[in-house]
């Protein structure tokens, strides 16, 4: 034992005495199978003889040990079988700042955090945030890509908040390559490493083992490499063994991505169970073909492959003895279980993974129409989902978690319904749910949380910062500490707890930082005013709820939903003026607001909160409503009178008349004169909603579903508020051969043409919907001009509201109850209330009173008087019939209004009925129809055609009193069920009977500017890119205008591709897909023995290179990404940048004119790139940025006072500054541009990275251009003492106002040389705002210190003052009257001092006590 722990590694991370003695014991179990280790071992009790012999036999005979035991059954990776220290393959899926989601098979996933790459990673982090220069970060993404297959081990298995395990994941090689020691690594091992520096000739890498050095030569790292990149420190590779010295101390290593893909684990490699990696390429042997999977046999180890690791088209060619290459995918250290795949795209080291499916991003979809291909009890089951890709539900999601198991069951059913839980990229499979919680679940990812919507949730934790809410699932959201109440709360864990259940509303929702933003206060949860969610969608007079997120000096800053902002300004705050805001408004306060003004494109927004309150109260003493109803209001009215098609109302309390049309009393039209004959005058009614409301009355209606699409705000207020796939709720009022009028609220009525009204055909219009009938419907096409547009009302294609059909009955059948029962309660109802006490079902004893041959029969009752009771001839077939005759029937229908019982005499309705379960399918016959409900009954031998399949879905309905509730299936009827659709198709592969390169003839059926049609002969529609065509194609030609409809062509078949009908809408038949073949009319690929090879869009993108002159075909112009769509082959699109697309700026405004879609160009090759998806082109080639250049440019941000801001080609940026717009300086120069406007800009220099723009036509076109009436100025060498000079103000203040010359010189006129009056700062920058344009006068000029010395005086620059006289300032002294002054008084004290010392000399006098002469000046003059 000694001798094996001698070079076992050392270092890395430090072990705890548990998991030192869990290490133990693994070396031991692995020294129990090498050659030359005899460990002692027990007999087991009852041990047979021949067992032990047959051991002895085995070790005497020298025979390869086998490491670990075949496996008894085989099931996938559960995450009870994760354990620390498992070894595993893992694929990228995202990588973040500080940590990288790994998919791990069978659909788990792992987390790796940044502190557990490498050492070497660690270290070299530290040492750049150690450092104080500017060397780039090493950021995880420039270490990982999407895709990348990677070598892990399972560090730690975390229990998260909720209870939920995290696996902890590490990639560190002294982790994974731990069981390796020098003496054990061989010439053609696999390892995983890092790189841990870059030397001059190579590459230091850290393999983890001991302190073998490992070195990987440049010229190896990028010779023989198709995509060689530069290593860099901390990055993790594959690399594989090619020499090894010294005893495996020194390792010389390559990562040739080719030799990877041919190296496999070779016997001479002396793999142990421990020392075995993930991702290691072996070649091995079936064993044993199981339903479940294969077992194999490779090196001297067995090991398993589960069915989601087969190749699902062969998985049934396999056979015993068959050969296999193969992936390690994991081993499992405590059951020593080595999972092996033969994925193919697990097979090429080096390779991406793809990350999505084929047929885009389906996780969360509800998928119907699912059935179950095969049954795996320990693992779950396979899937087939209607477009034939499969599906796998693990078997804890077959049933609910606290339902019995009834697996066998799944077999039998013919559909089954699932939910799309995630993507596996390791096994290229979606993971599904067939709970019916799962199914149900409103929220299932961000992207179906909706803004504004209110929602349930509980309090999962108290932060310092706000409340996070647990919605549904892994979906959080967190409400902030300013909307945990209307009032900002100093307590809030004294009102909110973890696992209260509370109602919340949603702010913001960002998908991209799986980021939810939810509000608690009460005014924005009740608010039934319009929501706020875009710029686009706040309309000026709009009035909406907000709330105050700052107060300023110069008003408020409201916001609504989705970060919209707007500015209350000082003016708009209140009717009366108020001094200081933050005394009346609060931050977080809920505020109603009104839309002034909206400009989207610039995200600004103009509000109101004194237009609210002068709209509430404007109107009065008028005769208009005292209410200002806004449709979609609730209400409650009195009922005045009664008509025949209307109802006159007063609305409570204020008693405004309005009106209630007879066909807006239910969803119902049978109910409709029910409900009217059950109302009074004097009655109120409620649940009442505002329809609509003009100058002259207001219109309600009761009908719940239009009430229901009020409130979801289904509804809109005027044509331009029309957009195509908007779903609305109206009511059909008027029936047209040709279609049916649809009216909806507010007056707007559309035109469902007769093939939108029904999936099926339809002959009459009158036979599918009647007048008044609500309807659910959406817009399709409008035409803006005609104020026209059309809808469909087909069930396929609009969504089931509120429930679905079945709410609808049963609230229609709840109404009709309740108005029977007002009916019958009243004075005189006698027989009324006799036919409520009859049910649907009941047998009555009756005479027979009259039978006509002609079929029918009548009955009388003694119990029911003035009752009508019938029956129709198919309820009295094959049954005699006298009048007289006393007989039994049954109860089909009870019409309270028109007295009459409909009966039933068949023997087989009067049988006992039997018991029916909740789900159980029927086949049943119509038996009578009413206006809003069939009656049925169960069908004994039927004729086809004449029945229906139905489901059970209430055995025992109480608004039937009892009856079962049905439902009809959908294709119900008994006709022969139509041929499955083809397959989905792949690149590589075409649909079914239409494999990859073979030749087909047809006609073409359609030409279109980017493909043609063909109708193939074998059926089927095939299409033929623009791009194949021909060899070769003239630039500015149109390749498919070759072809006429009709002409016959013949095509090989070059791929397929997903096509989707018109017929239905993605939200309705998500998987309503066909397979199309992809073809090709190109002379030189229609000769069958040239191969044509596959290739991906990925490898086609890396084919072309920046500068590459190509030919590709105009698709469309993208007007929101300002870009041209173009397409090289049928799988390949890339973009033309509208500066990369024009010449001239005058073609930018309309650029689609140029470039007509089919039309051929010739593209040069900017970026392409596959991850992250970018392929960029250029019809103007590739433009080289330099100083004195000419190129365009797009404005992306005009800033007041400082210029513009430009995108430049080749994604630069510029900025103008305001002397360098014209040539001739105006006042407001920056109206003159607006954002995304296209210029042409000369290239002054650089400065901070961005480029140093001018506007000038001087400049731009210098032959074109007039005289420069404000010329540049470019140093401070032209600028002269007393020229006259203009420019833009930048600020004005204590110092004076500063004036902008030019991009890099500014003037300064101090206060003195500003204006004449004696004027404060404050009022002197009020006059001079930032970019007022002036004339100046220079006065001096220091070259030293550039600092330039104006005058804005009159008598200087022969302009006004820049103050207006007529604000009354006083006059500044001014200079010449302050010099004579000065002379004057200077002047005077010379001639007193000299007049004082000729006095002196006259008068001297000796003073004796001085001892000298002694001066008396007399007073006086």
């Amino acid at each position: 034992m000694a001798s094996t722990e001698e070079d076992f590694p050392r270092g890395g991370i430090e072990k705890k005495p548990a998991e030192t003695k869990t290490l133990e014991e693994r070396k031991e179990v692995d020294n129990l199978f090498q050659p030359h280790v005899q460990p002692e071992t027990k007999k087991r009790k009852g041990g047979s003889k021949e067992d032990s012999t047959t051991a002895k036999k085995k070790k005497s005979a020298s025979d390869p040990v086998t490491l670990n035991a075949p496996a008894k059954y085989v099931e996938i990776l559960h995450l009870k079988n994760i354990k620390e220290g498992m070894l595993m393959l893992a694929c990228v899926k995202e990588v973040a700042d500080f940590d990288v989601v790994m998919s791990l098979p069978c659909g788990l996933l792992g987390f790796l955090q940044i502190k557990n790459i490498s050492d070497g990673y660690t270290k070299l982090l530290s040492e750049q945030l150690r450092s104080q220069g500017t060397e780039e970060i090493s950021s995880l993404d420039r270490v990982f890509r999407p895709g990348m297959l990677v070598r892990c081990v399972v560090l730690k298995l975390d229990i998260t908040k909720g209870g939920a395990l995290s696996i902890k994941l590490s990639i560190n090689p002294k982790l994974l390559n731990k069981a390796l020691r020098p003496g054990t690594l061989r010439p053609g091992m696999t390892l995983s490493g890092c790189v841990e520096s870059v030397e001059d000739h190579g590459y230091l890498v850290d393999i983890g083992v001991g302190e073998t050095k490992a070195f990987l030569p440049r010229q190896v790292a990028t010779d023989q490499n198709p995509n060689p990149e530069e290593l860099r420190a901390g990055q993790t590779i594959t690399c594989r063994v090619d020499e090894v010295k010294g005893s495996g101390r020194v390792v010389r290593l390559s990562v040739n991505p080719l030799a990877l893909a041919r190296t496999f684990a070779d016997a001479s490699h002396d793999w142990s169970l421990t020392s075995l990696q993930p991702g290691l390429l072996v070649k091995a042997k079936v064993k044993t073909v199981t339903k479940h999977g294969l077992l194999l046999s490779f090196l001297s180890f067995s090991g398993q492959v589960d069915f989601l690791h087969m190749e699902p088209e062969e998985e049934s060619t396999y056979t015993v003895g068959q050969e296999v290459q193969a992936c390690v995918l994991y081993i499992e250290p405590v059951t020593r279980l080595v999972a092996l795949s033969l994925r193919r795209h697990l097979l090429a080291p080096g390779s991406l993974v793809d990350l999505a499916p084929a047929g885009g991003d389906r996780i969360g979809e509800v998928v119907d129409g699912c059935r179950v291909t095969s049954m795996h009890n320990m693992s779950g089951a396979l899937l087939e989902l209607p477009d034939q890709t499969r599906a796998f539900v693990h078997k804890n999601h077959l049933k609910e978690t606290a339902q019995t198991s009834a697996l066998d069951k799944l077999l039998s059913l013919p559909e089954l319904s699932c939910r799309i839980l995630n993507f596996s990229a390791m096994e290229q499979v979606h993971f599904a749910s067939l709970r019916k919680s799962v199914r149900d679940k409103v929220h299932f990812r961000f992207e179906d949380i909706q803004v504004g919507e209110v929602v349930m949730g509980t309090v999962s934790e108290l932060l310092g910062h706000g409340m996070m809410v647990q919605l549904s699932g892994n979906l959080k959201g967190l409400v902030p500490k300013t909307h945990l109440s209307d009032i900002v709360l100093r307590n809030p864990e004294k009102k909110y707890s973890a696992g209260m259940k509370i109602k919340c509303r949603v702010l913001s929702v960002e998908v991209d930082k799986r980021r939810v933003t939810l509000t608690r206060k009460k005014a924005l949860l009740t608010s039934t005013l319009p929501v706020v969610s875009s710029y686009a969608a706040a309309r000026p007079g709009l009035v909406a709820h907000g709330f105050v997120v700052s107060i300023q000096s110069f008003g408020c800053i409201v916001r609504f939903y989705n970060e919209v902002k707007g500015l209350v300004p000082l003016r708009e705050l209140s009717t009366e003026p108020l001094a200081s805001p933050e005394e009346v408004f609060y931050v977080g306060q809920v505020v109603k607001v009104k839309v002034l003004e909206c400009e989207p494109e610039k995200e600004r927004l103009l509000l109101s909160f004194k237009a609210v309150v002068e709209g509430d109260t404007a109107g009065e003493g008028t005769a208009a409503p005292r209410v200002l109803m806004e449709v979609g209001q609730r209400c409650e009215a009195r009922l005045v009178t009664k008509s025949a098609v209307c109802l006159e109302v007063a609305i409570l309390p204020e008693e405004v008349p309005a009106l209630l049309p007879t066909m807006h009393l239910s969803d119902h039209v049978s109910n409709c004169a029910l409900l009217w004959e059950a109302l009074e005058e004097g009655d109120v009614i409620s649940n009442l909603v505002c329809l609509s409301r003009n100058k002259e009355s207001i219109t309600l209606t009761q009908k719940p579903l239009v009430r229901w699409g009020l409130e979801e705000g289904l509804f809109v207020k005027g044509f331009s508020d029309l957009a195509v796939g908007m779903t609305l709720v109206g009511w059909i009022k008027k029936l047209m051969p040709y279609g049916v009028f649809v009216e909806f609220p507010c007056g707007i009525m559309g035109l469902a043409p007769k093939s939108a009204l029904c999936d099926r055909f339809v002959t009459d219009t009158a036979s599918v919907y009647q007048l008044g009938q609500t309807v659910v419907a959406m817009v399709t096409t409008f035409d803006e001009e005609k104020q026209r547009f059309l809808v469909t009302l087909k069930g396929s294609e609009v969504t089931d509201p509120e429930g679905g059909a079945q709410a609808l009955l049963l609230r229609g059948l709840r109404e009709r109850r309740s108005a029977e029962e007002v009916l019958a309660g009243r004075e005189g109802s006698g027989a009324r209330q006799e036919l409520l006490e009859l049910t649907v079902g009941q047998k009555l004893t009756l005479a027979v009173e009259e039978a006509p041959e002609g079929g029918g029969a009548t009955f009388k009752s003694d119990e029911l008087t003035g009752v009508a009771i019938a029956a129709s001839k198919p309820h009295v077939l094959g049954v005699t019939l006298t009048p007289g005759q006393k007989v039994t029937a049954v109860v089909l229908q009870v019409d309270l209004l028109s007295a009459r019982v409909h009966v039933s005499v068949l023997p087989k309705l009067l049988a006992k009925k039997k018991s029916l379960e909740a789900g159980s399918l029927l086949a049943v016959m119509v038996q009578h129809v009413d206006q809003a409900f069939a009656l049925f009954s169960e069908a004994g031998h039927l004729k086809p055609g004449s029945a229906l399949s139905v489901t059970v879905t209430d055995p025992a309905c109480a608004e039937l009193r009892g009856l079962p509730l049905l439902r009809v299936e959908p294709g119900a009827s008994r006709h022969p069920a139509p041929a499955p659709r083809a397959a989905t198709t792949s690149e590589s592969e075409a649909s079914p009977g239409h494999t990859y390169g073979k030749t087909l003839e047809g006609a073409v059926r359609s030409v279109k500017p980017t493909c043609v049609l063909v109708a193939l002969d074998g059926g089927g529609t095939g299409s033929v890119h623009v791009s194949q065509m021909a060899d070769t194609v003239a630039i500015g030609s149109f390749p498919t205008a070759l072809l006429e409809k009709g002409a016959r062509v013949r095509a090989r078949v070059i791929g397929g591709r997903e096509g989707t009908s018109h017929r239905f809408l993605p939200f309705s038949h998500p998987n309503f897909k066909y397979s199309i073949p992809e073809l090709t009319l190109v002379p030189s690929k229609l000769d069958d023995s040239v191969k044509i090879n596959p290739v991906k869009p990925r490898e086609k993108l890396g084919s072309f290179k920046a500068g590459q002159q190509i030919t590709c075909f105009v698709s469309k112009y993208n007007t929101e990404r300002k870009c041209l769509e173009v397409s090289t082959d049928p799988s390949l699109i890339g973009t033309v940048d509208l500066l990369d697309l024009v010449k001239d700026p005058k073609e930018a405004s309309h650029p689609e004119k140029l470039y007509k879609s089919g039309m051929a160009v010739r593209a040069t090759v900017v970026e392409a790139s596959s991850k992250p998806y970018r392929f960029s082109l250029s019809l103007n080639g590739r433009q080289q940025l330099a100083v004195g250049v000419v190129t365009l440019g797009m404005v992306t941000n005009i800033e007041p006072g400082r210029g513009l801001l430009v995108r430049l080609p080749s994604d630069a940026t510029g900025t103008v500054s305001m002397t360098q717009l014209t040539d001739c300086y105006r006042k407001d120069p920056l109206k003159a541009f607006s954002k995304d406007q296209v210029l042409r800009c000369f290239l002054l220099g650089t400065k901070n990275d961005k480029w140093e723009l001018s506007l000038r036509q001087s400049r731009v076109a210098p032959d074109l251009a007039p005289a420069a009436k404000d010329p540049e100025v470019l140093s401070t060498d032209a600028l002269k003492p007393g020229k006259l000079i203009r420019g833009y103000v930048m600020s004005a203040g204590d110092q004076g106002v500063l004036v902008r010359l030019s991009g890099s010189i500014t003037g300064r006129a101090l206060l003195h040389k500003a204006t004449k009056f004696s004027v404060s700062p404050k009022v002197l920058s009020q006059h001079l705002p930032s970019s007022t344009l002036l004339t100046t006068s220079i006065i001096s000029v220091d070259p030293e210190t550039q600092l330039v010395e104006l005058s804005l005086l009159t008598q200087d620059t022969k302009k006004s003052d820049v103050v207006p006289e007529a604000l009354g300032l006083p006059l500044r002294p001014p200079e010449e009257q302050k010099g004579e002054l000065a002379a004057r008084m200077k002047g005077e004290l010379a001639a007193r001092m000299k007049r004082k010392a000729a006095v002196m000399e006259v008068l001297k006098v000796v003073h004796p006590a001085c001892g000298g002469v002694s001066l008396r000046v007399p007073e006086g003059p």
